[in-house]
């Protein structure tokens, strides 16, 4: 503000000096062309030029030159003695056009005369002479007063720049001491966005929080559960209470249990992965064919539907989107591998991939035992599940969905579900 106040000042002077000296210089002139046109008509009724002197005023010099250059009268010097005028700019012009005007400047005394001449009917030219002020001049004598003027807005300027200074920071203190509520009283409007800005940043980082310490104790939980297991059935081995037949039983029974323990933590681990794999630059990205995901994905469960007595298969036609092709594989394998787990025998599994409306879309559509209206906006989420004793015998963890999730946020996509208990799963997956 302060400099801001200084700068504005000093153009502000420099315009109007420049603005005002133009029209003064312009008005200087116009004043001495009416003057020299009414001396013009007093030398018509006069006997001789001598009776000039009581015309003449004092910051005005009259100077009357013959045709041949010859001085005839100056009210400033002695004409006697002044040098032949013939050769001036606005005399040759006088005698040559009736009207002759020039500025010269004179560098040893530093300002500028203007010069203005009209040819007499005697055959004589009048000329008028005034001395006008520089530009320079100009600014020099306004000087002083831009110092005065300069100062007292420093002045103003430090005394408003401080107290308003201190208002702003008082209000933002207000603020920061208020944080919780810092879209509440926001003192100026301009501040409301930034204000509600912190306000969404402050709801995400609780709501991060909240899903870390939510993340961090199902992972407990769900390692506590195999681990539990593991640790009993390894001490019943231990100690001999366990038969010599059972001990085949429960080294089984362990191997299962650490195989989901397995398959849990490397779910954990993909999904920390995916969290922290959010922007482009981290996701190596390519043209991929949907429908060779598919194929690959299909002979890779294909012996695990066979067992489970799934058919699987796919239709559609080639079409692509630009991702990564291992996570649309991951994607597509955890869609197919939820559709196999949680369905009946001599059901099916159909992929299906194409375009709707020009975006690329991905269908997985089953006859399984679907899911409840009440647990469809949360199947989504880490370690929900349905069925948990279902989930537990066939190993599931709960988080292939979620991965699923942040798969598809990855690649710009939106996953919409149809499902009825029953009748079986439609899940689409479409592409921005």
């Amino acid at each position: 503000m302060f400099f801001m106040g200084i700068i504005s000042l000093v153009l502000t002077i420099v315009m109007a000096i420049w603005v005002f000296y133009g029209v003064f210089e312009k008005q200087q002139k116009e004043d001495i062309q009416l003057h020299c046109r009414l001396l013009k008509k007093i030398c018509q009724e006069i006997d001789s030029y001598d009776e000039l002197d009581r015309y003449v005023e004092d910051e005005m010099r009259v100077t009357i030159i013959s045709p041949d250059g010859n001085v005839l009268y100056d009210s400033g010097a002695d004409e006697g003695q002044m040098e032949n005028h013939g050769d001036r700019t606005e005399v040759e012009e006088a005698f040559e056009h009736g009207v002759g005007e020039t500025l010269r400047h004179s560098d040893t005394l530093g300002y500028d005369t203007y010069y203005y001449a009209l040819l007499l009917d005697t055959g004589d030219v009048l000329r008028l002479s005034m001395d006008v002020d520089t530009m320079y001049q100009s600014y020099n004598n306004a000087l002083p007063g831009i110092i005065i003027v300069a100062a007292l807005v420093m002045i103003i300027s430090i005394l408003f720049s401080v107290l308003l200074t201190k208002s702003l920071v008082k209000n933002k203190k207000k603020m920061a001491e208020n944080i919780e509520d810092i879209d509440k009283d926001v003192p100026y409007k301009e501040l409301k966005p930034f204000a509600l800005a912190v306000k969404d940043y402050q709801t995400k980082k609780e709501q991060h929080a909240n899903i870390r310490h939510e993340f961090t104790a199902n992972v407990s939980h769900e390692l506590k559960t195999p681990l539990t297991s593991i640790s009993g059935y390894a001490e019943m081995i231990e100690t001999g209470i366990a038969k010599e037949s059972d001990i085949k039983v429960f080294a089984g029974k362990i191997r299962l249990e650490a195989g989901r323990l397995l398959n849990l933590i490397g779910d954990i681990l993909r999904l920390s992965e995916l969290d922290e794999t959010t922007s482009e630059l981290v996701i190596q990205k390519e043209n991929v064919d949907l429908m060779e995901v598919i194929k690959n994905t299909i002979n890779l469960l294909s012996f695990k539907a066979e067992e489970a007595g799934i058919n699987l298969y796919m239709t559609g036609e080639p079409t692509f989107v630009y991702g990564n092709a291992r996570m649309l594989e991951e994607l597509v394998y955890n869609l197919c591998d939820n559709a196999i787990k949680y369905n009946k025998k001599g059901g099916f599994v159909r992929c299906h991939v194409g375009r709707n409306d020009g975006k690329p879309e991905l269908i997985i559509r089953d006859n399984g035992i679907g899911i409840s209206t009440e647990h469809q906006d949360r199947v989504f989420e880490r370690f929900y599940r349905v069925d948990k004793s279902r989930s537990k015998a066939t190993g599931g963890t709960g988080l292939g969905l979620a991965i699923v999730k942040h798969i598809a946020i990855n690649h710009n996509a939106k996953i919409r579900m149809k499902s009825a208990l029953g009748k079986g799963t439609e899940i689409r997956v479409i592409f921005g």
